[in-house]
């Protein structure tokens, strides 16, 4: 083999080895963010289900409370009038 090719067939060698480092670390890069958005992805999945959760809590409350201004004709009762009977001793606060 020549001198020359065998230089040829070296510098060919390094790019590709430098070309794999490069792609490589590349590849790990992405993969770091990739999993990174994983995680973010699963936080915002438990957030939206507990925010659907509230929101259903909360629909639910208001409905009742409508139903029973609307169809029941009831009202909130003055807290000075409310009165709490204890049938234990023990459920004293």
């Amino acid at each position: 083999m020549s001198d020359r090719l065998l230089l040829t067939l070296l510098a060919v060698l390094f790019v590709s080895a430098f070309a794999v480092v490069d792609v490589r670390t590349h590849y790990l890069l992405l993969f770091t963010h990739e999993q990174h958005l994983v995680v973010r992805h699963d936080a915002l999945q438990v957030e939206w289900g507990r925010l659907l959760l509230e929101q259903g809590t909360l629909t639910e409350q208001q409905r009742v409370r409508r139903i029973a201004r609307q169809r029941l004709d009831m009202t909130m009762p003055d807290p000075r009038g409310i009165v709490l009977l204890y049938t234990h001793a023990a459920s004293v606060p």
